[in-house]
């Protein structure tokens, strides 16, 4: 498999300078950033490092891995997003996954091995809600047996090409992770999954606040359901089998 790297930026230097230098940029296709504007040095240290940053042409997390797929080269896709969360040393585990065949890849933080953020807290409220949207999507939306997921919101995930498209994604904001998963479910589409340990965020906390992060996870939800069996119908542009 010919496999990019896909890096989700927003004014992201402190973690770049915490992780970059782990990412096996010669194991990889090519490796190219979708920039949200960032306005502190992001742009200039990843160009620096000869790496393709492009602007961001649509706001919304959604829209910036869209954007990213329209990008690659590759008949794979890696997302990272370098703030510290997420271990560049587990690309290897994807690349691996990918040369076996499978076309759907999720760095799960919910699996024995696993390690969340908030694991060390006796009140864990955003590990507790992604595990609840999870049980509830395995329930209203797998249509195989043995397709399920752990973990619905970690966006450290590797997807081919053809199975980016069989998806027809357009969730431009902060569900388009959830939306894949639901996608694949509705797909029959296997979920693979590895156990990674969440490092500590490097240069500030989320932009995700966990209160409107699960209301508009439960409105994807709703939109699902309503969404019929249109995603079963293979659209776009196709790089590569799916393997």
């Amino acid at each position: 498999m010919n496999v990019s790297l896909a890096i989700i930026t927003r004014n992201e230097i402190a973690g770049l300078r915490g992780v970059f230098d782990d990412i096996p940029r010669d194991a990889l296709f090519e490796v190219f950033a979708v920039d949200a504007h960032s306005t502190d040095g992001t742009v200039e240290f990843l160009r620096e490092r000869g790496v393709a940053v492009h602007d961001q042409s649509e706001p919304g997390y959604g829209a910036a891995m869209i954007q990213a797929r329209s990008l690659t080269r590759g008949n794979a896709l890696i997302y990272f997003h370098p703030d510290g969360n997420e271990n560049p040393r587990d690309i290897p585990k994807f690349l691996e996954r990918l040369d076996r065949g499978a076309s759907f890849i999720v760095a799960s933080r919910m699996i024995p091995g696993a390690w969340n953020e908030e694991d060390s807290r006796l009140l864990r409220f955003r590990k507790w809600a992604n595990q609840g949207l999870a049980l509830i999507a395995n329930l209203l939306f797998s249509r195989s047996s043995g397709v399920r997921s752990t973990d619905i919101t970690n966006g450290f995930r590797a997807i081919t090409c053809a199975a980016f498209d069989r998806m027809r994604l357009t969730s431009k904001d902060l569900t388009m992770d959830f939306q894949m998963i639901i996608r694949a479910l509705k797909l029959g589409m296997p979920i693979e999954e590895f156990p990674t340990r969440e490092g500590d965020r490097i240069g500030g906390g989320t932009s995700f606040p966990s209160f409107s992060t699960g209301l508009k996870e439960l409105g994807l939800i709703w939109r699902e359901l309503l969404g019929g069996d249109a995603v079963l119908q293979p659209v776009g542009k196709t790089a590569g089998p799916e393997r």
